[in-house]
């Protein structure tokens, strides 16, 4: 059975239909950030929270691996502080949960998996209309079958008109332990709409490469939404 980029999997009976709810603390997080995208847009002083403007976001995925018999939904809740100065212009708190669903066996076998990661963003002015970012992460991946720890550094292309801009980046994925097949290579590109001074939303594209072999690991669609307080 194939992994996916975050842990082991756990397998089901073949035939055990299965029924999957996002835990309660994140049912209860989506509430809050559907609740928050609602709310009024008017013009306000932007909220602070340690000197740092407070953000929530939530990301869903869909990967599909290279020979099409491994295919993983996610969500991905991302609370997070954004500094217009400073070291870091951003640090924020990954909560993820997924869930596979492999069918090389012939018949659809399910797993689940979850993570918590914290991850931090600097912001680099390039010129008028074009910028750079880098990201560093440090999480931990865990299901019955699997716990490892894992981080992965990025750099990214922006370029700025208006309210559109244009990423193209690459990151380096590994385990921080002994854990075997988790190091992974990839390239993302995808636009970013801020649709007003507190709502953004992002769509990109994600290819992976295994970090040993160099084979082709799998393909990602990423949409995320923002909203900044």
């Amino acid at each position: 059975m194939l992994k996916t980029p975050h842990g082991g999997l756990i397998k089901l009976r073949q035939n055990q239909t299965m029924k999957t709810f996002l835990p309660a603390y994140l049912q209860c997080a989506v509430l809050c950030c559907l609740m928050a995208a609602l709310s009024s847009t008017s013009a306000s002083a932007q909220a602070q929270l340690w000197g740092g403007q407070p953000e929530l976001g939530i990301g869903f995925e869909r990967e599909t691996s290279a020979d099409k018999s491994l295919v993983t939904h996610s969500v991905t809740l991302m609370p997070g502080l954004s500094f217009k100065n400073g070291a870091v212009n951003r640090i924020e708190l990954l909560i993820n949960t997924e869930r596979d669903t492999d069918s090389s066996s012939g018949t659809d076998t399910y797993s689940n998996v979850h993570g918590l990661a914290i991850r931090a963003r600097k912001d680099v002015a390039l010129a008028e209309h074009l910028g750079m970012y880098f990201h560093g992460l440090l999480g931990r991946s865990q299901s019955d079958s699997s716990r490892f720890w894992y981080g992965y550094s990025d750099a990214a292309l922006l370029v700025e008109y208006g309210f559109f801009d244009f990423m193209w980046g690459v990151r380096i994925q590994r385990a921080l332990d002994e854990t075997t097949d988790q190091g992974f290579n990839k390239l993302r590109l995808g636009p970013g709409f801020n649709l007003t001074d507190k709502h953004r939303i992002e769509v990109n594209w994600v290819r992976s490469w295994q970090a040993e072999s160099h084979a082709l690991d799998s393909d990602s669609v990423v949409l995320e939404y923002t909203f900044k307080f």
